[in-house]
């Protein structure tokens, strides 16, 4: 954005100077061209910030309305207020217009308006508006010794093994996440995140809350160990099925051993038939504008330089099997593998069904990586989440916490 305001500035000199020009047809063919330009490069940028403030809008909503629900009614509005504000603290958004209702049923609603600068103003055209709502309610009670460990981070040493970067909200009824690390800090928490789940146990002492108190977290707190680590099915990796590959459009694979480098570019959708994907050395590029749908897979990950890279606006929609050898295994890979990264990023959202057992993998879920996982259970030795909203339950795979508590605990969820 830095560098379109100068060009901007500069085409408005321009088309000043050349409209001036009456020595001959410069001004009228200048006009004919530039003009056209300029709008159609506004209409993109336009689009792009009307699309992201919506998300960012949205929610901040979702947020402040899970915040406020879980407050006295006395103080509600008052921390659904800070929520929101904290929330868009970093947006471009202008204008916010905030509402609270507390309604008949008990719920809590929360709305708001903003107004978004667009580069079309320059023509002439209205500033953005963006509405949007959100409303939590308090659910029914569930007892806290059901809960399951969803999520495990298993480095013992890392600093910051789990990050949760600004505008995060975790939604479960029935999952905590375990965070191994005991170094300080063990865990960051920054501001606008809201955790609708069971518990964040850390087993250090020093965490980073900068958005204030985080009141599902539990420190010096005694972690679930792995209990995947030389459990899980051994595969023997054969010769390559599939290398090196470039795809677009309309694809069907079968599952078989992939090496080397595969990118799907432009725009597509890749259908996986069902069965086991090894990979060899190999990482799949998933770029914009794709989508892979595949049920009753299993990815098999033979090494570190293995993994499915999920690009901006590209979505995976995978589940694992229901039964055999691989049952309710997603991803998985042998334990002791060399450290590694990678990130799966924004998209209109993920649905991920499964185990996803990755112990020597530092993983970023990033910007608007919204994810939808009816069977979630993931394990990785560091985590990053960044603006997002995560809505998930416990795997067929399970992860029993360490010790279990009887008491009730209400579960606060978005309804609408």
């Amino acid at each position: 954005m830095r560098l379109i305001r100068p060009v901007i500035g500069r085409l408005r000199e321009l088309t000043r100077r050349h409209l001036d020009n009456r020595d001959g047809n410069v001004a009228i063919l200048f006009s004919i061209v530039a003009l056209p330009a300029m709008m159609a490069v506004g209409v993109v940028i336009d689009y792009t910030r009307m699309t992201t403030g919506q998300a960012v809008l949205q929610q901040a909503a979702d947020s402040a309305a899970i915040a406020g629900m879980q407050s006295p009614t006395t103080t509600r509005n008052a921390v659904a207020a800070s929520t929101l504000a904290g929330a868009l603290g970093s947006s471009t958004l202008t204008n916010v217009t905030p509402t609270w209702t507390t309604n008949p049923d008990g719920s809590f609603t929360v709305g708001a308006s903003a107004k978004q600068r667009l580069i079309l103003t320059f023509f002439g055209q209205p500033t953005g508006n963006l509405a949007v709502t959100a409303t939590a309610t308090n659910a029914s009670s569930v007892s806290a010794s059901a809960s399951k460990v969803c999520i495990l981070v298993l480095d013992p040493t890392a600093t910051q093994a789990l990050l949760v970067n600004s505008n995060v909200t975790l939604n479960s009824t029935n999952c905590e996440i375990d965070v191994a690390s005991t170094a300080n800090p063990a865990a960051i928490f920054n501001s606008g995140d809201v955790f609708n789940i069971a518990k964040i146990c850390v087993a250090g002492a020093n965490t980073i809350q900068n958005g204030g108190s985080v009141s599902k977290l539990s420190t010096n707190c005694a972690t679930a160990s792995d209990p995947f680590a030389g459990a899980l099915p051994a595969v023997t990796v054969g010769g390559c099925t599939v290398s090196n590959q470039n795809y677009s459009g309309v694809n069907t694979l079968s599952p078989g051993t992939y090496c080397g480098a595969f990118n799907f570019n432009g725009t597509g959708t890749l259908t996986l038939n069902p069965g086991l994907y090894v990979f060899k050395d190999a990482h799949w590029n998933l770029n914009s504008g794709w989508t892979l749908n595949g049920a009753g897979v299993t990815f098999y990950f033979a090494d570190s330089n293995s993994y499915i890279q999920v690009n901006g606006g590209a979505t995976m929609n995978a589940s694992a099997p229901t039964s055999g050898t691989y049952a309710d295994i997603l991803m998985f890979e042998p334990s002791g593998l060399a450290k590694s990264a990678y990130t799966i990023n924004g998209s209109n959202g993920h649905q991920l069904n499964g185990l996803i057992y990755q112990p020597s993998r530092n993983i970023t879920f990033n910007s608007q990586s919204n994810l939808t996982a009816e069977n979630f259970t993931l394990v990785v030795n560091t985590l990053i989440l960044d603006t997002l909203t995560w809505n998930f339950g416990s795997s067929p795979k399970t992860i029993n916490p360490t010790g279990s508590a009887t008491a009730s605990t209400s579960v606060i969820r978005l309804i609408r």
